[in-house]
């Protein structure tokens, strides 16, 4: 079972690695787990990886492959090889691409978490019926995302926390639930259109938390972590995880 501190995975969303090596130095033992997104990755020339490694932390490979399924499952055998825990690629590639990424990289590595994107925390229901003219729901499109995911041999999904639970109820209780759009209530809320405090979105079936301003803006970003670590501490001892 994970404790509190490894459901807590933070955003290194930097331009460069200087300043992700100074933040993960403050932080020091106040985390395991951190995602490393196309941003800091381009940037870094992918060296975050083997540093965050060397440092005995826990990487999310945020790149969220989408192309073709081929294309798709060489990116994927790509990031399975490389020192990660997870990676990711969207769902809305399809069942043919994601069934093509589990077969190729668990090939190369049978450990890594493999987790389809559904309907990035960004967008609103508004995005949704502008962008994709459908009469479906957001909830109804990350449901069917995630079930999607599930049938090809996925791991879990990021969705947001909103919708956790119900696919926790729709894929089972072992499918992993990755949720950014996680914020305290002593947070600004910034671009994320769907959001929670980490204690109700472990309530709601969260597996990982991913959080980043809240702890890698602040001025005292130990402090921070161990705030949102001590709220997902109360979230799971509420839902009987502890």
């Amino acid at each position: 079972m994970y404790t509190a501190k490894d459901r807590m995975i933070i955003a290194l969303d930097f331009s460069t690695m200087n300043e992700a090596i100074e933040l993960i130095d403050k932080i020091a033992d106040g985390a395991t787990f951190y995602k490393v997104g196309l941003e800091l990755f381009l940037n870094s020339k992918g060296e975050i990886i083997e540093y965050l490694a060397k440092k005995g932390k826990k990487v999310f490979l945020d790149l969220k492959f989408h192309d073709i399924p081929n294309t798709t499952a060489m990116a994927s055998v790509f990031a399975a090889k490389q020192n990660v825990f997870m990676f990711n690629v969207h769902a809305s590639g399809g069942k043919k691409m994601m069934k093509k990424v589990v077969e190729e990289s668990k090939k190369v590595n049978g450990d890594n978490l493999i987790i389809g994107v559904t309907i990035l925390t960004s967008l609103s229901e508004e995005d949704i019926e502008e962008t994709f003219n459908s009469k479906y729901s957001l909830k109804e499109l990350a449901l069917n995302l995630a079930n999607l995911a599930k049938e090809s041999g996925l791991d879990g999904v990021v969705c947001s926390p909103w919708e956790a639970m119900s696919i926790k109820e729709k894929c089972g209780k072992d499918f992993k639930t990755v949720c950014p759009g996680v914020r305290p209530q002593w947070a600004a809320t910034n671009d994320q259109q769907r959001i929670m405090t980490p204690k109700d979105a472990i309530k709601n079936g969260c597996d990982f938390l991913v959080v980043g301003r809240p702890i890698t803006k602040s001025e005292n970003p130990l402090k921070a972590a161990k705030m949102v670590e001590e709220e997902i501490f109360e979230g799971m001892k509420e839902a009987g995880l502890c």
